[in-house]
């Protein structure tokens, strides 16, 4: 069956194949054909930019041995972050949605990440390493099938470094930059107006919610799409975006309640950790009608 729904955006690649935010992760999204990747981005020590979400390694080495796990990436060099093991073992995503609600998900997830960790590991003991950006950049260059990164900027004063590196990519036209902070995308912004924007390079901004201070915050950066939270956001809200020249995509809502909602509000596409339970519910949706 022909795909035809919203764009499906890896929430920092397939967590249920590899660790998060790694190239196993991303592979595993291209192999299933989904139409994006997302992924997030720190600045290291020594000015590389790496693809990483957390601020330290806590809860992406739960249970692994490593004097890294209490160190934050910030104080870190890429040398340095490049010996980071991060386990498949406790760290992998259940394939089945939760029966959960959200926070009841968030408050067992520690608990599993807490199991026990020698005897996973004996079952499982394949290592993920962590990447820079340039290093995405040149897998990316690999893959076939124009798929769509979404890159989220999770710290501050990697703009310069990164158009820099857009300046030279072959995949620019790929890339939509974003941030959930308004003071990384205010820098975002205003290095995009003082030092050029790449060719191609798309600008995004996760705001969540469509309110009348964000409206008025939105009126005059330079976006292609904006982020809205599941259940926080009406047809009406990506008509008024769309009249404007601006995408919605829809944050997690990883429920068959949300994407029946989600796929009738004219969302372009959305991020997701059950990006194959989603293809499943809509291709069953599909032969239903």
């Amino acid at each position: 069956m022909t795909y035809t729904g919203p764009m499906r955006f890896a929430h920092r690649g397939v967590a249920q194949a590899a660790p998060e935010n790694t190239v196993g992760a991303f592979q595993a999204a291209v192999d299933a054909g989904y139409e994006g990747i997302e992924l997030d981005i720190r600045l290291s020590k020594d000015g590389e930019i790496v693809v990483c979400h957390d601020s330290h390694f806590s809860r992406l080495t739960c249970g692994h041995p490593t004097k890294y796990t209490i160190r934050h990436l910030a104080d870190m060099t890429w040398e340095e972050l490049s010996e980071i093991e991060l386990p498949y073992a406790l760290h992998l995503l259940p394939r089945e949605l939760s029966p959960y609600t959200e926070n009841e998900t968030l408050a067992t997830l520690p608990w599993k990440m807490l199991g026990d960790y020698e005897k996973a590991y004996a079952e499982e003991p394949r290592m993920a390493r962590l990447m820079r950006f340039s290093d995405f950049d040149r897998w990316l260059s690999e893959q076939t099938g124009g798929i769509t990164v979404e890159v989220e900027f999770c710290a501050p004063g990697m703009m310069p470094r990164m158009l820099e590196l857009l300046d030279v990519s072959p995949n620019r036209e790929r890339y939509i930059l974003f941030s959930g902070h308004k003071d990384i995308l205010n820098e975002m912004q205003n290095a995009c107006r003082a030092l050029g924007k790449p060719k191609d390079v798309r600008l995004g901004a996760n705001i969540r919610r469509l309110t009348p201070e964000n409206k008025a915050y939105i009126r005059n950066l330079d976006l292609w799409e904006v982020g809205l939270n599941d259940r926080q956001y009406t047809r009406e809200d990506v008509e008024y975006l769309g009249e404007r020249g601006i995408a919605v995509f829809s944050n997690l809502g990883d429920y068959p309640l949300w994407w029946e909602e989600m796929c009738s509000t004219g969302a372009v596409g959305f991020k997701t950790n059950y990006a194959e339970a989603f293809t499943a519910w809509w291709e069953k949706k599909q032969t239903a009608r």
